[in-house]
This record gives C-alpha cells, structure tokens and sequence, in this order.
C-alpha cells in the first residue's frame, strides 16, 4: 500500500470527524425526504397523479433550498413521469433532462438511466425522434452490465418504441425480443405482457405506414400472432406491466390495437367489442388514449366508407393529440385525413392536409434544434465545471498526501500508517489473510546526533526511509513512527514472512556506503515483529511489536508506552 491509497482511508477517516448532533439532523431530514419520495411514487403507481406530482414538486422546493442535488434529480425524475402519464409532455421533457444530467453529475448511473427511460418516452411522444433514441440507447448502455433486471426490460422497451416512432420497424422489434428475452430471465421473471402490447403497437404502426405509402393493407399474420399472446396473457391472469403506473394504458393500448386488427381482418362486429372495451378503459381525464379511440373509429368508418364519419373522428384524433402534446399521433392523423380525402378525390383537402402536416413536422424539428442547443449548453457548463473541479481536485489530493507523508523522508507518516492498520484490522477475521506490523528503531541515533550533528542525523533517517521503501513489496507500507522508529505494515504476511523481507532491509543498511555521508559512520537498527490475533487493536498490536523490537536491542532499556 503506498501513500496514494491511504489518503482515500484518511478521506473517510476524516469524513466522520463533523458533530455528531448536525449529522444526525440532516440524516433524519434527508431520511424523511426520501421517504416522502417513496410515498409520491406509490401514489403514481395507484392512479393519483396530481397528487403525486404536488409532493414530488415540494421535495424539489425542499432540495434546491438544501442544495441536495441527489434529492433535486430524484425529484425532477419523479415530476418528469407524473407528467409524462398526466400528458404534459414538454414540461415532463425538461423535467426528464434536467434529472438525467443532475444523476450524470454526481455519478448515479441508476439513476440517471431511470431518467433517461423517461426522457426517452417523452421525446419519441413530442416527435424529437433522435433525441429519444439517443437517450433510449445511453439508457440500455447503463444497465448493459447488469444481471437481468426489469429496470433493463423497461429499457430495451423503451428503445423499441423509439424506434418505432422512428419508423425503424425492423430494430423496435429486435429491441423488443431482447427485452422478451430479458424478462425471461429475471429472477423472478417478469411479465412479457408490456412488451407483446408494445409489439402489437409496433405492428399497427408498419401496417398503418406500408398502407399509407403502397395504398395497400399488407399481411395480418404477425399481428393476429401478438394479438392472441396478449389474449392469453390476460386471460391467464398475467397481464402485468414492468411498471405498475403503466398497467391501465397498457390494457387500454391492447384494446385499441386489437380493434385495428378486427378492422383491418374485417371483422367490424369484433371490432366495434374491442373499440368500446378500449372506450371504457379510459379514465376521464383527456390522454393521447383518447386519440387512439378516436384512430380505431376512423378506421371503423373508413372500412364502411362511411366517410364523414371517418373525417369526423380523423379530425378528433387529431385535435386530442394536439391537446395532449402528442405530436407522433397528431401527424398521424394529418396522415389519416390525407389517405380519407384521396379516397374521396378531395384533392384540395388533400393539399391543405399536407401543408399542415409539413407544418407541424417543421415546427417539431425546430423544438428539437432547440433541446438539442440546450444539451450542448449544458454539457459546455458542465466542462467548465469539470475543469475547475479537476483543479480543485489536485490541490485537494495534494493536501491531503501532504497530511500523509512524513515531511522529512517521503515516506507515509504516522497517521496513514494509523489509519491503514485500523482500516485492516475492521475486516472480518474469518476473511482476513495474515497481518504483521515491525518496528524499526536505530541503535544508538543520539549519539550520531551528537556526534556528527543533526543534519547527519537527518540524512541517516531519510536513507533509511529510502532503504525500507525500496525493498518492501509493493502492497507493504513503510512509515516514521516518530524520531528514529519506523514501522513497516505487512499484508499478506505471516511473521517469517515478514521476517525475510526485514533481513533484506537490514543486508541493505550493512552494504550502505555510510562512510559517504560522514567518515566513520556505522548504522545498525533493531526490529521487531508481531502477527495480529484476533481481537487484536492497533495499539495491542503496536504494543507486542514494540516489545519484541526492545528485546532484540544490544543494550537493554526499560520500554516506552506507546
């Protein structure tokens, strides 16, 4: 062990020094803070919004004032999801962001992939599709290296739908099998139903654009596959999402898709059964699952050709979407109302339909220019920051190996070799390998201070410091004690190890050319070794190794406490 890995044993040495009485107060506060956080995500999980987010929302106010930055992230994350499920879209992207960059900042991975999952949902939903990606991606990198958990199913479902929006079918689907395959494997597994409702999704989506693009319904089967899946599931009692706050949109997600593909396969009497289903799943309050509703009746009135029905619930879809931000459903049902006029020959209709969708399409990238602007700002800030940290950093290491390090040898002092000792003799002795402290005392050092005057004796301790450290191994550490002692910590070492290691030290100081720093000079030291026992303290310790170094000496003297 060198200084370097010391001083981070003195770091959290130092670290339990404050009042004790202060400390208390702010662990209790910060305790009930957290727990509060707690109570307003199991009130999201129950339904309660609103509610959810006016506690979230005082927990910030709480943090900032504190400068709690763990507990502002953590309350930003919270506000972000209860306005993503309350459809305050924008709102929840800043919210998301802000969380994402405060857990990146102070080195909470889980965190800041928490974050991310949402930052990811809302930008695919707000039509900032790269930025949704790129979050959705960072998000899965995150819990890459993990074992199987659901936060890292919810990732990869997440990647999926981003993808989707995207319109890569081809990898959401991928990215949705690997989370199928994730949750697999959870211990205990968990439910793939949020998944299979996400896949039908994914498959309404390819349907719906090949249509838009070829004017033709393509092949039904990999949705009717899906669509059975989550019958079963539900049927058999498994219809449980990954996040318990989704469970209501999900069943109302499966109900919507469903009547597409009763549409689609022409079956409108099992279609009409899955659009009141999905119907009475909605919850009262205006959500984008008011546009699907909306999406399956148009589609409804399209397979009749009843046609101002259609436009009718077209135009619904859309001005729902735009109600709740949902800009992917809003261009959507501009897509929709083009394919509804074409039919008809409303060329014109058409037209205006176009022109307002190239519209929103500009006006959505122009937002994503602008979050992206605020990225690089941020991330600029947070160079600068980093810069000065890194600054303070060095100067702060500096000090505290200078707290560390004998001023006169170089090497470890008598604190680090303090705090080392008692850092290992904290772990378990039935995990602890062999342990052995010598201490080295110079025969004699008075006398060569008389004799040949300080300044030798100075460089006599130095020498001998160098010595020491050069034929140590590389995980031993040598320290001054105090005035000619030294002490060497062996880890790993039994006390004939030990042993060994101290007769090479002393051939070292026999072979020195002492002549070169006064004529005449002879140095010779006296060690002694003890292994630790079980409830061995450093002092006890210390106590036999100081006995044992007294015995070996020429001349006896009654031993010092120490």
């Amino acid at each position: 062990m060198r200084i370097e890995a010391a001083s981070a044993i003195g770091a959290r040495a130092d670290a339990q020094v404050p009042m004790e009485g202060h400390l208390h107060a702010d662990a209790t506060a910060t305790a009930t803070a957290h727990a509060a956080l707690a109570a307003a995500w199991a009130t999201l999980d129950a339904g309660a919004t609103h509610e959810a987010r006016e506690i979230a929302q005082a927990l910030l106010n709480t943090a900032i004032a504190r400068d709690d930055l763990l507990l502002e992230a953590r309350a930003l994350s919270c506000l972000a999801h209860c306005d993503r499920v309350g459809t305050r879209l924008r709102r929840a992207s800043d919210a998301g962001r802000r969380a994402a960059q405060l857990f990146k900042q102070i080195g909470d991975a889980e965190g800041e992939a928490q974050a991310l999952a949402t930052l990811a949902q809302v930008c695919m939903l707000l039509g900032r599709n790269d930025e949704a990606v790129e979050a959705a991606l960072l998000c899965v990198k995150l819990h890459r290296h993990h074992v199987p958990r659901p936060e890292a199913v919810l990732a990869y479902d997440v990647l999926g739908l981003a993808y989707c929006w995207s319109g890569d079918h081809d990898r959401a689907e991928a990215a949705l099998e690997a989370a199928v395959g994730i949750a697999r494997r959870c211990d205990p597994g968990a439910s793939d139903y949020q998944l299979r409702v996400d896949q039908m999704w994914v498959e309404a989506s390819r349907l719906f654009d090949e249509r838009y693009h070829s004017g033709s319904m393509a092949d039904l089967t990999r949705f009717r596959e899906l669509a059975h899946e989550c019958r079963h599931l539900e049927l058999a009692g498994r219809g449980v999402c990954v996040m318990a706050s989704l469970q209501d949109m999900q069943r109302a997600v499966s109900a919507g898709t469903s009547a597409l593909l009763e549409i689609w396969d022409g079956r409108p009497e099992a279609a009409q059964q899955a659009i009141d289903a999905a119907r009475r799943s909605l919850t009262g309050a205006v959500t984008w699952l008011d546009a699907l509703v909306s999406w399956c009746e148009a589609e409804q009135a399209w397979s009749k050709q009843d046609w101002p029905k259609a436009e009718q619930a077209a135009a619904e879809m859309l001005e729902t979407a735009l109600a709740v931000e949902h800009e992917q459903m809003a261009c959507r049902a501009h897509l929709l109302l083009m394919q509804v006029y074409e039919l008809q020959g409303k060329l014109d209709d058409v037209m205006r339909a176009q022109r307002a969708l190239r519209r929103r399409e500009r006006r959505v990238a122009a937002e994503g220019l602008a979050s992206r602007e605020a990225i690089v700002t941020w991330h600029l800030g947070l160079r600068r920051s980093e810069q000065h940290l890194r600054g303070a950093l060095v100067q702060s290491r500096q000090f505290e190996r200078w707290s560390l390090e004998d001023t006169l040898t170089g090497i470890a002092n008598r604190r680090c070799f303090q705090l080392a000792l008692e850092e290992c003799l904290r772990v378990p002795a039935a995990a602890v390998r062999p342990l052995t402290v010598a201490l080295l005392d110079v025969d004699k050092f008075k006398s060569i201070n008389d004799t040949h005057t300080h300044r030798v004796g100075d460089r006599v301790l130095t020498t001998l410091a160098t010595l020491m450290a050069n034929n140590v191994r590389q995980h031993d550490l040598p320290a001054r004690w105090a005035g000619d002692e030294f002490v060497i910590l062996f880890q790993d070492a039994s006390v004939d190890m030990a042993q060994q290691i101290c007769g090479r030290i002393q051939a070292a100081i026999a072979d020195f050319d002492w002549d070169s720093i006064a004529p005449g000079l002879r140095i010779a030291v006296s060690i002694g070794l003890s292994q630790a026992q079980p409830g061995d303290t450093a002092e006890s310790l210390l106590h036999r190794s100081d006995k044992s170094m007294y015995s070996t000496k020429p001349r006896q003297r009654p031993a010092a406490p120490r």
